[in-house]
């Protein structure tokens, strides 16, 4: 009974594939632009490559340990993952690693990363679940002009620094947005907050 009771778990293997061509087209595209510095610098023109390589394989088991976990778990994280960034792009205004005279990188201790990264996944997570309970709501006007207006905050920010990132995170709200069919209503929220 336990098996039959166990949900079926399928891939899309056309967006796999988009995945897998867009890191290989990214690796020689590096090789291409970093393999002459690579070679005056570090003697190997492949350096860069070979650690952009790595972290590309390390994603890629990353990406397959998550999505064994069940999509709706990750639904109670949506907004404190929102706020969070919206607090590290602050942080990253004020007391940010500034390079080439803007301060993009956000320095933790040991670890320095770019909270606009961060911006762009919680955002994703945030709107499916907004979408999702929303329902038959998010056809309203009303609606919707809320939701850009929670999403253009971060938008603002990332722009104030970094354009291409700003407009990446525009599109991000656009496709979601124009994608996220009201017939989804409540798939993202747990059985017992559906009822």
């Amino acid at each position: 009974m336990a098996k039959k009771n166990r949900p079926k778990r399928f891939y899309d293997y056309s967006l796999l594939f988009c995945i897998i061509f867009l890191s290989v087209f990214g690796l020689v595209m590096i090789y291409s632009a970093s393999s002459y510095r690579a070679q005056l610098v570090q003697g190997d023109a492949a350096y860069f490559v070979k650690r952009q390589g790595m972290i590309a394989a390390c994603s890629a088991v990353g990406m397959l340990l998550i999505s064994k976990i069940d999509y709706h778990w990750f639904a109670k994280f949506a907004y404190p993952a929102y706020f969070v960034s919206l607090i590290c792009m602050v942080a990253t205004m004020l007391f940010g690693v500034e390079s080439h005279g803007k301060k993009r990188w956000l320095q933790v201790g040991p670890i320095q990363f770019q909270p606009t990264e961060m911006v762009k996944i919680s955002l994703i997570l945030f709107l499916a679940v907004v979408i999702s309970r929303l329902g038959l709501k998010i056809n309203e006007f009303k609606k919707v002009r809320a939701i850009i207006i929670w999403c253009g905050i971060p938008a603002l920010l990332i722009t104030e620094n970094n354009l291409s990132s700003g407009i990446i995170t525009c599109g991000i709200v656009f496709v979601v947005l124009l994608c996220g069919p009201a017939k989804l209503k409540g798939r993202f929220l747990p059985a017992q907050e559906r009822a």
